[in-house]
């Protein structure tokens, strides 16, 4: 969940710095905007396990790094992200601190409440950023839609829980999504 704080002003990386250590919280800054993000829900945390655990056996002994949140990743001046899954392949990029510049490839995983967020505005910045590989999960739908960037522009694929699908950020790299999707949800359904 991304709750938008109500703002007097324009934040920047120093407002964010001094919310985020007097609140302690999962804080992202947008562009000037601070969003307070909610702890993920339990098939939240199985999607990204699932995700994380075959990057990382993928990834293990190359210069690739894996990371899952909440990890800071600084975008560009006044921009930071707090993404689900992060894979960096630039040793420069990656710092004491957080991730500095953008990673090779993004995996944000969707909840209600940052549905649009992540599909829109993160959409957005993640391009302009130059985010080379962005995925969106849905683990409503059992999606997983593949944006790789081309010429300052996203290309899409979209992966159905029964597919497997390709990373070209990781060369040789495949995803089985039925293990991702596999899990029931066991979110109690409004009447």
């Amino acid at each position: 969940m991304a709750i938008r704080q109500v703002q007097e002003h324009y934040n920047t990386y120093e407002d964010w710095q001094k919310t985020k250590h007097d609140d302690q919280s999962r804080i992202e800054l947008v562009d000037g905007e601070i969003y307070m993000l909610a702890s993920p829900s339990s098939r939240h945390q199985a999607i990204s396990r699932e995700i994380f655990g075959q990057l990382y056996m993928f990834l293990q002994g190359k210069i690739c790094k894996l990371f899952a949140g909440p990890i800071d990743v600084r975008l560009d001046k006044d921009t930071v992200v707090v993404p689900d899954i992060i894979v960096v392949c630039d040793p420069k990029k990656i710092t004491r601190d957080g991730i500095e510049g953008a990673p090779d490839l993004i995996v944000e995983i969707l909840s209600p409440s940052t549905s649009r967020r992540d599909r829109i505005t993160k959409f957005s910045l993640y391009r302009r950023t130059g985010v080379p590989e962005y995925w969106i999960v849905d683990p409503v739908e059992n999606t997983l839609t593949v944006h790789q960037l081309d010429r300052n522009k996203y290309t899409t694929d979209a992966f159905e829980s029964s597919h497997t699908a390709t990373v070209a950020a990781l060369p040789g790299f495949e995803l089985d999504l039925s293990t991702i999707f596999d899990e029931e949800d066991t979110t109690p359904q409004e009447a």
